[in-house]
């Protein structure tokens, strides 16, 4: 199983192939329409467990509302365009005046697959093709439950590194720019939305994770595994808010540097990215390069607004107590599965 999802597809196309199969096995056995059922099945897989869990004790009362609006939409109507019309439109508002979200998409998929083909016997349509939409339902919560739980460590750990390798050759570029007094790239502002774009998606896959372990067993070591990856993520976030701020600083009046100046930052432009790609034991910042910038900071608090020179000090001056102090500042709003 293993080396077939590694080879050949992924997990959840695997869950979705075995649940379309075992619905359309289950129907068959009892000579139900296959096609509700498998639609369902195929809409319904989810990332996690918890969220099938969670979508499927919505979707199934939002599908009996839409399957009861087709079968007296097609009582009173027949096989017309309006009776799919009113099927799906009613469905979809009474969907959303009963918070029922999470099961719009099945219910009215049900509404209208259900319209064709029937004549008579509109109750009896209605509890047979309502079952199978649950046979559906409750085949794709299942085998998501049972069949591979999805771990996501190894994905939330290569969207870090990606990311850091990012934020660091981002803040080095447009340090270089500044500097040197270029314009700023086009590129690197687009670079930035997709980091943080990136981190989002990191985030998830830990929420995802923390989900999947409220129904499933998990190690103690893995919980905090996911948790210090979490922090590392919400670290992340912060130094890419910075970042932002300086690439998008104004480059009206490009800032006049003195060699010096230069050289304290790029030196300290070089330890800060060293210290976000490491985690471990640090080499001592540059001392005399904070110096320079904390010095050159003094006095422009009382001002309406900061110098450009003085405001990039500052956002490189809080990077850097950011990292300083990564152990103490960085906390995440959730850390046990049983508390989402």
């Amino acid at each position: 199983m293993q080396w077939l999802k590694r080879r050949f597809i992924g997990g959840r196309i695997l869950k979705t192939g075995v649940a379309v199969f075992l619905t359309a096995l289950i129907c068959q056995l009892f000579n139900l329409p296959v096609v509700f059922a498998v639609i369902t099945a195929i809409v319904t897989i989810e990332p996690t467990a918890a969220d099938s869990i969670k979508k499927g004790m919505i979707r199934f009362p939002a599908s009996a509302i839409g399957a009861s609006i087709a079968m007296l939409a097609t009582f009173l109507l027949g096989d017309t365009a309006i009776t799919y019309t009113i099927s799906a439109v009613l469905t979809i508002w009474i969907c959303y005046k009963l918070k029922l979200d999470a099961g719009m998409l099945v219910a009215t998929l049900t509404a209208v697959a259900m319209i064709p083909g029937t004549e008579d016997h509109f109750l009896l349509e209605f509890v047979k093709r309502l079952g199978t939409t649950g046979i559906g339902i409750l085949t794709s919560t299942l085998v998501n439950f049972l069949l591979m739980p999805p771990k996501y460590k190894d994905q939330i750990v290569s969207l870090i590194s990606d990311s850091q390798a990012k934020l660091t050759q981002l803040l080095a570029e447009r340090m270089n720019e500044l500097l040197d007094q270029k314009d700023s790239a086009m590129n690197l502002e687009s670079a930035s939305n997709q980091l943080r774009t990136q981190l989002d998606r990191a985030d998830m896959f830990c929420r995802f994770q923390l989900q999947e372990w409220h129904y499933h067993s998990y190690k103690r070591e893995e919980m905090n595994e996911i948790q210090t990856l979490q922090k590392k993520i919400y670290l992340l976030r912060q130094l890419s808010f910075h970042l932002a701020n300086l690439i998008s600083l104004p480059s009206d009046e490009a800032p006049v540097w003195s060699i010096e100046e230069k050289q304290a930052v790029r030196t300290l432009v070089s330890q800060l990215n060293n210290r976000i790609i490491r985690t471990g034991e640090q080499e001592p910042m540059d001392a005399d390069a904070l110096a320079l910038l904390r010095h050159e900071l003094k006095g422009e608090t009382d001002e309406d607004e900061l110098p450009d020179k003085s405001y990039i000090y500052f956002e490189l001056l809080t990077i850097h107590a950011l990292l300083k102090k990564r152990r103490s500042f960085v906390k995440v709003p959730s850390a046990r599965p049983e508390e989402l």
